[in-house]
């Protein structure tokens, strides 16, 4: 199947026009089934129907089968704000938003020097943003707003850049605040709709024919250049998240082959082609800074590899930025197995980079899971080829995601200790566990979120809540929506875990609970269970129930109820149904686990 959609891709790829996207949107068709369907909606200030076929593509590019729905020419508020719109019927999963500028702010668009522009951009936010409250609360869809571009022509000519008032200004200052009202809407979005034009061009985005006759304004290559974005979208709302990219040293950290050149002939330096290698380096440890793990799949010898890191002056990289290395003579797609194995994620999560083509096509062969980018002969492409991949988009930043290359050089130790230790209960004394478990909060929400949406192998029910959903959860008095976070010797492992229990008569149901890979096996799920019972308690419930819905990864938690004394009510084909009596628990706070702060409210 990949194959057939690849030669699709090629096709298009080498003639790229509205026909040829068209012919590719039917042909993709025929893979509907094979594809992860999504519901998409597009609401617009004018006409943007062209759009279906490039996002159709785009999305099965990416992965996904997408049914979309093209709201009436110019709806965009009436769609909102109706309970009963055409948006609403679709069901969508994703609605994208977009509206010109000339259409919401004529005097901002239009004006040279426009007056009273403070009033002019908090009236236009508000006037926005306003609806998107009221339509959440008929939908779950996530919300991604455009933007709005600057026009292709500045007002003032050349004395733009230097007015103090200018439209350039006051459009950048729209574009702050709509970013920041949209935070506020639980499953809120920006698309950077001005950077999609700028990248195009501003003067190239535009066909102005199209526009007299029909008020459709965009060019083809504009159409594909946000299909495209609007498709990154897609995959980071709903697809499989990659978390860690695995590099060759040769040739790609570095020019020439270290075992034949040695650490003083190899290229990398400050001067042209050292320097495409530096700058290559400082690429990749920018995505480190975002949370992406770095890993080595490389086959050398690896006194020589570590003197090149320890020694060489032009080295930005360092070993300790690596979570793991596999410097060796195995076969890489062998190494790619350990890999994932040490840092307890899935083969889905990583992106391999080497230049060779013989390599590439076998780890696509052996593991067509792995992402395996097609790096070109030229090593200044690299760069270019890592940003627009995409593979590492994401649309949160935690101060998690910033340490995550920490954390996981803090779980290589904890390794080391369970290595030593004469027995299991030795090791989890010997980590000197905290846990704190609180109510999700607006700190803890995109963390959680996340969660929800990407872990899989303990995961009791994989339930995966949108933004929207878990913010009306939260504010539900049935509900309990809980993050846990543990720390131990080795430093913090930040929020792993998540539970959201429902009260239903005298009982708690558990609605989802999981736990981050990085802490599976170190029995912190008991002293999170053990929390949920007391405060089911509290409540004077006399029950707890959950299910268990089995998945190709969630084994794991496949003991979980059974393991701490539930009993199974039911049991099918998509799972089972367990009960516990709440006045004979026979499970209790693991000794060894310390519990920080105070215990949590009610309300």
């Amino acid at each position: 199947m990949k194959q057939d959609l690849d030669q699709i891709f090629a096709s298009l790829d080498a003639r790229p026009s509205a026909a040829t996207y068209m012919q590719a949107a039917r042909e993709v068709s025929a893979f509907r089934e094979q594809l992860t369907p999504v519901r998409v909606a597009f609401l617009a200030s004018f006409t943007i129907d062209s759009i279906v076929p490039f996002l159709t593509v785009e999305a099965a590019r990416a992965g996904f089968a997408a049914e979309v729905y093209v709201a009436p020419f110019n709806s965009v508020k009436q769609e909102l704000l109706s309970a009963a719109g055409g948006c609403i019927r679709h069901k969508a999963d994703i609605v994208f938003v977009a509206n010109l500028l000339g259409d919401v702010c004529p005097a901002l668009a239009h004006d040279v020097l426009p007056n009273q522009v403070d009033s002019q951009i908090a009236a236009l936010v508000g006037e926005i943003v306003a609806p998107f409250h009221e339509f959440r609360r008929h939908s779950t869809a996530a919300i991604v707003l455009h933007n709005l571009a600057r026009p292709r022509h500045p007002a003032l000519g050349i004395y733009e850049a230097m007015a103090a008032d200018s439209q350039t200004e006051a459009i950048g200052r729209v574009n702050a605040r709509l970013s920041k009202a949209i935070s506020a809407v639980p499953g809120g979005y920006v698309l950077d709709f001005d950077r999609v034009c700028a990248n195009v061009g501003y003067d190239n985005c535009y066909d102005d024919k199209m526009w007299y006759l029909g008020r459709s304004p965009l060019s083809v290559v504009a159409w594909r250049a946000l299909a495209l974005e609007q498709a990154t979208f897609i995959h980071a709302l709903r697809g499989v998240q990659r978390k860690c990219l695995v590099l060759d040293l040769d040739n790609v950290l570095w020019g020439g082959i270290l075992g034949e050149s040695g650490l003083a002939n190899i290229k990398l330096g400050q001067t042209y082609p050292g320097s495409v290698f530096r700058d290559f380096q400082q690429a990749v440890l920018e995505l480190r800074s975002r949370g992406v793990l770095l890993a080595i799949n490389s086959k050398n010898n690896r006194t020589e590899v570590e003197e090149v890191f320890r020694s060489h002056p032009d080295m930005i990289l360092k070993l300790e930025h690596f979570a793991c290395t596999k410097i060796n003579w195995q076969d890489k797609p062998q190494n790619m197995r350990e890999i994932a194995s040490e840092l307890n994620i899935g083969l889905e999560s990583l992106v391999f980079f080497d230049d060779n083509p013989a390599e590439q096509a076998l780890m696509r062969q052996v593991l067509p899971e792995v992402l395996t980018l097609p790096v070109p002969a030229e090593p200044i492409k690299y760069i270019k080829l890592l940003r627009e991949s995409r593979a590492f988009d994401r649309l949160s930043l935690t101060e998690e995601d910033r340490h995550r290359g920490e954390m996981y050089q803090a779980q290589a130790a904890r390794h080391q200790l369970q290595q030593s230790a004469t027995s299991l209960q030795d090791f989890l004394t010997g980590l000197q566990m905290t846990v704190s478990i609180e109510r999700v909060d607006d700190f803890a929400f995109p963390r959680v979120l996340d969660l929800l949406q990407k872990t899989n192998q303990f995961n009791l029910t994989t339930r995966r809540h949108s933004a929207g959903q878990l913010k009306a959860m939260i504010d539900a008095a049935a509900h309990g929506v809980f993050y846990l976070r543990v720390a131990d010797r080795f430093g913090d492992n930040g929020i792993v875990g998540t539970a959201i229990v429902q009260r239903r008569d005298e009982t708690a149901y558990i609605e989802s609970f999981l736990l981050s890979c990085r802490v599976i096996g170190r029995t912190v799920e008991t002293a999170f269970l053990s929390f949920l019972v007391d405060w089911a308690k509290d409540w004077g419930l006399t029950a707890m129930e959950g299910e268990f819905i089995p998945t190709a990864k969630n084994a794991p938690a496949a003991d979980f109820y059974a393991r701490h004394g539930f009993t199974q009510i039911t049991r099918t084909d998509s799972g089972s149904h367990w009960r516990l009596d709440l006045k004979q628990v026979p499970f209790q706070w693991p000794a060894y686990i310390e519990r920080a702060g105070q215990p949590v409210t009610q309300k």
